[in-house]
């Protein structure tokens, strides 16, 4: 016996909104953990992938939260990233040469 539409109709609703709140988790989750090991830059971008993503089907406060937080933690990481670089330029080179004397 088919199941009646508006049951089906709120199940795709109630996976959505799942696969919408796991997608915020994970990318908050991933935005957190960019900060923890230097030239993360790839955890970043993906935080920011995914939380715009998750952004897409937020269908909650708390979902939106954690996804544009996730947004704000991979963007700020990867313009801390382009600072230190630009800063730094020199003395990453000079940390370079050094490397491959040693190597």
């Amino acid at each position: 016996m088919p199941e009646p539409a508006s049951a089906s109709q709120t199940e795709r609703q109630v996976l959505e909104r799942g696969r919408s709140e796991g997608l915020a988790i994970a990318a908050l989750a991933l935005g957190v953990l960019s900060f923890i090991q230097l030239l993360g830059a790839e955890k970043a971008i993906l935080a920011i992938v995914l939380a715009v993503l998750a952004q897409r089907g937020a269908t909650s406060r708390r979902n939106g939260w954690q996804s544009w937080t996730a947004m704000g933690l991979g963007a700020t990481y990867l313009l801390i990233a382009v600072i230190v670089l630009i800063l730094f330029h020199d003395k990453l080179g000079e940390l370079i040469h050094l490397l491959q004397k040693l190597g």
